[in-house]
């Protein structure tokens, strides 16, 4: 028969969104997010002509960049069930808010 997790897994120092594949997404969303609000403070809505510089570049590598870590958070769905859909729906909700922003501010 299959064994069953510890309760120490359950602990609240194991949660998802404290690991490094439930934090690291919200992070990059959060730097994202600040990235739009400085392009903002700094030209404006919608400037005349907007080149896409270093820091849209970074922007997008930051965003895409979350996607492989959060299929590595799911990866272990089986295992881990229900305590990754908080974290999960977190980093989802970051990511459609800050690409939103970004194409539509920006």
């Amino acid at each position: 028969m299959p064994s069953e997790p510890s309760s120490h897994s359950d602990s609240p120092n194991n949660a998802p969104i404290r690991q490094w594949d439930g934090a690291m997404p919200i992070l990059m969303s959060i730097v994202v997010l600040l990235m739009v609000i400085v392009d903002l403070w700094r030209h404006g809505l919608h400037p005349a002509h907007h080149d896409e510089g270093t820091a849209d570049h970074i922007a997008m590598l930051l965003m895409f960049g979350q996607i492989p870590i959060m299929f590595w958070l799911t990866a272990p769905w089986r295992h881990r069930g229900r305590r990754v859909l908080p974290t999960l729906a977190i980093q989802l909700s970051l990511w459609v808010i800050t690409f939103v922003l970004a194409v539509t501010l920006t």
